[in-house]
């Protein structure tokens, strides 16, 4: 079964910083440090999380900042 999808991205709500209100982004990574003890491996390993800034600001909403909770 093929199902596709008809959206309209013209009609859709466009994503805005909430630092300046710009309408483009751009990736950036946050790197983490896990415990060997956590992931049972012989030394502590760095996982990148990829998210967006604004390409203006650099801003990073709360709806994209894996470190919002920190």
């Amino acid at each position: 079964m093929d199902t596709k999808l008809n959206i309209n991205f013209a009609e859709q709500p466009t994503v805005v910083c909430d630092g300046c209100g710009g309408k483009f982004f751009k990736k950036v990574t946050v790197m983490k440090r896990v415990s060997k003890l956590l992931t049972g491996s012989a030394q502590d390993e760095i996982v990148p999380l990829e998210t967006y800034a604004c390409e203006s600001c650099s801003h990073v909403n709360d709806d994209f900042n894996p470190l919002k909770d920190e």
